[in-house]
C-alpha cells in the first residue's frame, strides 16, 4: 500500500482519513482534521500513538478496516 485516502461515515460520526504503510510494521491511520494517528494490524487491533485517541473512534475505524478488507 502506498496512501490510500477513506471517507466513511459511522454512528454519527464523520472520518476523513489517510492510511499509510508504516516501515515499522503494519499501516498508519492519520486523522489530519484532529492530528490523531494509529498503527493499524489488519485482523489484530488498532494502536493509539497520540495520546489524544478516543477508544471510541478507535473502536469504530478498527471495525470499519476489518470490514473493508479486499
Amino acid at each position: 500500500m502506498n496512501t490510500k485516502h477513506l471517507i466513511f461515515e459511522c454512528e454519527g460520526s464523520r472520518f476523513d482519513l489517510v492510511l499509510t504503510s508504516d516501515p515499522y510494521g503494519g499501516t498508519l491511520v492519520v486523522w489530519p482534521v484532529c492530528g490523531l494517528v494509529w498503527r493499524y494490524f489488519e485482523g489484530d487491533r488498532l494502536q493509539p500513538l497520540s495520546k489524544n485517541c478516543s477508544k471510541y473512534d478507535g473502536d469504530l475505524i478498527y471495525r470499519h478496516l476489518e470490514g473493508e478488507k479486499e
